[in-house]
Parts: C-alpha cells; sequence; structure tokens
C-alpha cells in the first residue's frame, strides 16, 4: 500500500520550520498537521493488517459532489463505501447535549462536523451514480491515551481503539452485496475528485529573506558542508549525502516554499548560498524537471512537493554514508 502523503500545506509549514521561517502561530499549526498525520497513518497500518486485500482504499482525497470536501480515507469494499475521520486526540473527551468538553473544560468546535459534512457529499455523490450503493462514515479515535463518554446515540457513530480491528474485521459481512463491479464503481467514483481546492501557504517576499539559505544536512539538518565532488559532508555530523541527490532535494524544498514560482537557475542558486556553482544547478534542472520557458529567461516547471514524493524509489549513482 502507497504511504499516505502529507498535503502540501503541511510539506510547506514542514520545510519553513526545517530553515527556521515560521513564527509561533505556524509551528503551532505544524504540531497539530505532524499529530493528525500520524494518527492517519496509523489507521493506515490497521488497514493494512487487518483489511481485505479486494478492498480500494482512498486516502486524503477530495470530492467535489454539490461542492467541495475533504475525505481522510474512503474504503470500497462489495458492503459498500466506508468513510473514516480519524482523529488523534487525546486526553478526556466528553459529548452531551449537542456540546464537546475535553478535560473537563468546554470546546466550541464540533468533531462531528466534517463527518457530517463528508457523508452529505457522498450520499449526493452516489445518488448519481447507484443510490443503491450503501455508505458509512465513523470517527475514528485511534490514540490510546484517549478516553470518550457520549449519549448512547453517538456511538453509533465513533469507533474507538480497542474496538477497531473488530470494526475492520466486520465491516464487509452481513451487508447486500453492490449491484455493478467494484472496478466500475471505482471509476464512477474517481470521476468525482478534484486536487485540494485551497492554494498552500506561501513565501512572499517579505518572509523569504528570513528563511535559512544553503543545503541542510538530511541528517542534523545543519547548514554547514564541505563541498566533495561527490558528496557533501556535514561538519557537524559527518554525514555524507550524495551531490546530486542532496541539491535535487533542496531544490524541491524551494519549490515547496516558493510554490508560485517557477524554477529558475539564479533563484536557486541563491537559496543554495553559492554551495555549487549554476552550470551544476541547471544540469540537475534538465534532468529531473520538465521545461517551462527556454532561451535567456529559462525556468522549469515546479512540482511544488519534497523529493520523497516526486522521485520515491530513485536510486543514485553515489550512495550516502554515515562518518561516525
Amino acid at each position: 500500500m502507497e504511504k499516505r502523503r502529507q498535503t502540501k500545506e503541511h510539506q510547506w509549514l514542514r520545510v519553513m520550520a526545517e530553515r527556521n521561517g515560521l513564527d509561533e502561530s505556524g509551528r503551532r499549526r505544524l504540531g497539530a498537521l505532524d499529530i493528525g498525520h500520524v494518527g492517519e497513518c496509523e489507521f493506515d497500518r490497521w488497514i493494512e493488517e487487518f483489511g481485505d486485500e479486494g478492498w480500494r482504499v482512498y486516502r486524503d482525497v477530495w470530492i467535489d459532489a454539490g461542492g467541495p470536501t475533504q475525505i481522510d480515507t474512503m474504503i470500497i469494499m462489495e458492503a459498500g463505501v466506508f468513510i473514516f475521520d480519524v482523529k488523534n486526540y487525546s486526553g478526556e473527551y466528553a459529548y452531551s447535549g449537542g456540546k464537546w468538553s475535553v478535560n473537563g473544560r468546554p470546546i466550541i468546535k464540533d468533531i462531528f462536523v466534517q463527518l457530517k459534512r463528508s457523508m452529505e457529499k457522498v450520499t449526493f455523490m452516489l445518488g448519481a451514480i447507484d443510490s443503491s450503493v450503501p455508505a458509512e462514515g465513523r470517527i475514528v479515535f485511534i490514540n490510546e491515551h484517549f478516553s470518550f463518554e457520549a449519549e448512547g446515540a453517538v456511538h453509533g457513530r465513533v469507533v474507538m481503539r480497542h474496538v477497531l480491528k473488530k470494526h475492520i474485521l466486520e465491516m464487509d459481512g452481513g451487508h447486500p452485496r453492490l449491484r455493478m463491479p467494484i472496478d466500475v464503481l471505482c471509476r464512477e467514483i474517481e470521476a468525482f475528485f478534484i486536487d485540494c481546492p485551497y492554494s498552500p501557504p506561501r513565501c512572499d517576499a517579505s518572509l523569504y529573506p528570513k528563511v535559512d539559505k544553503g543545503v541542510r544536512c538530511h541528517r542534523c539538518g545543519e547548514f554547514e558542508h564541505e563541498v566533495m565532488r561527490y558528496h557533501f559532508r556535514c561538519l557537524y555530523c559527518g554525514y555524507r549525502e550524495a551531490k546530486e541527490k542532496a541539491v535535487l532535494r533542496s531544490i524541491c524544498e524551494y519549490g515547496i516554499i516558493r510554490n508560485d514560482c517557477k524554477l529558475r537557475v539564479a533563484d536557486i542558486h541563491h537559496f543554495l548560498g553559492g554551495t555549487v556553482c549554476e552550470r551544476y544547478i541547471r544540469s540537475i534542472l534538465i534532468k529531473y524537471f520538465k521545461v517551462a520557458a527556454r532561451g535567456r529567461h529559462a525556468a522549469y516547471v515546479n512540482p511544488g512537493e519534497v523529493m520523497e514524493y516526486l522521485f520515491s524509489g530513485m536510486n543514485f549513482r553515489y550512495k550516502d554514508w554515515n562518518q561516525e
């Protein structure tokens, strides 16, 4: 199963944090997204271990069905369509009289809102495809340090960690079979998929000068290197990263931070702190990125994602190695 990706907002915040470009508000937002992403990946592992190989699993998708909505996890099987909103909360939560509290303190946010919105859109979508396809939605509280007290009717919308395995194992049983083949249903549903309609944050001209420049060590995060023929050697931890890989990774980091800009040699040369020459940067751009403009003002398409997503599994001629 392909690993769940961080959203572009999450990637932007992470790269900005690594280069000391976030304020306190940004750091809090990054912390919340980190916690949420860990919980979603944990749920993915449960589905992979206890789910069926015939299930179709979609993670972090947007659909436009009478309006856009985001879905953490959508699973399609013979029993129907299942929607999960995964929460990695910890603490003592309670729900009574339509109001939430945590550790005895009331909170304004209604945790059921996202699931309700998702189910409304999924029901609309299935009505346009085949109204006989059943759909169910649940909030999964994945954290083992979470407790929950609520009115009886609410428990049907919630799956706690200690019953998650049982819930997964029972999902595909006791339900009517689909009238159409799963592959056909999946194609119909995928026709409603859209890209995230919201642009990720941007590093404007006032913020960009504050961001640390240079090639960041992939192991310890420092910026001081010895530039060798085929490697960067970190002067703090001794880690050696293949030069081609380090430059490509750093170009992708620039692309995340400046997601509204095309990739240009001079801009990246400045971002890398002049650690490698423009000729070498140009060779990497030509090799790995599509051309957006040629000639004097040559530019390359900016995918706006980190290297591990864009070039997953790629093998480089020279390998990284540790110097203990």
